[in-house]
């Protein structure tokens, strides 16, 4: 019998590091001709920036794909964040029917496309959560955990990026209006 030679790949120090995705949008700069790139999550950004050394010289890539927000992302919200609102906020009820609605209550506030009017009724059109980039849904729970203060547990735990990666702090909601 013949013993197989197993490949070592040797550690090199030009190893490269790849971020995740994270959704930004372009847009006009104050000085004329110029474009800027205004990132959408910014707490997303930043941890996708941690993982680089200070100074370290990087590549950047834009392109107009928007990767959508995970199924494990979706099992999170539904499976663990929602329970969790609804058991901190004294809910006894965490039906299904109770998750339902604050899902609705949540993109209500932070997930508006516009009002919609016919025969004289006014209907806030809304976004689904499956329209949502990787990024746009980590702010999303950011957002719901700004309004509701129910902090989600670490997505780390679950297969996921970190939701709080850095020190930038979102301010104000990114999407729609909020408490309207």
């Amino acid at each position: 019998m013949s013993k197989q030679k197993q490949l070592k790949i040797p550690k090199t120090p030009d190893t490269v590091t790849f971020t995740q995705s994270f959704a930004a949008v372009i847009r006009e700069s104050i000085e004329k001709g110029l474009k800027k790139l205004v990132v959408k999550a910014p707490a997303w950004y930043q941890h996708q920036l941690n993982k680089f050394k200070d100074g370290e010289e990087v590549s950047l890539v834009i392109h107009n794909r928007k990767p959508k927000r995970t199924d494990q992302q979706n099992r999170f919200y539904w499976g663990i964040y929602l329970p969790l609102i609804a058991k901190e906020t004294g809910e006894a009820q965490r039906d299904k029917r109770y998750l339902e609605g604050l899902h609705e209550v949540f993109k209500g506030s932070f997930l508006n496309d516009g009002l919609f009017e016919a025969f004289g009724k006014k209907a806030w059109i809304k976004k689904s959560t499956t329209e949502l980039s990787v990024s746009e849904f980590c702010q999303y729970i950011i957002d719901i955990e700004e309004l509701t203060g129910v902090i989600a547990p670490p997505t780390e735990n679950y297969g996921l990026a970190p939701l709080h990666g850095g020190e930038v702090e979102v301010q104000e909601p990114i999407h729609g209006r909020k408490g309207k």
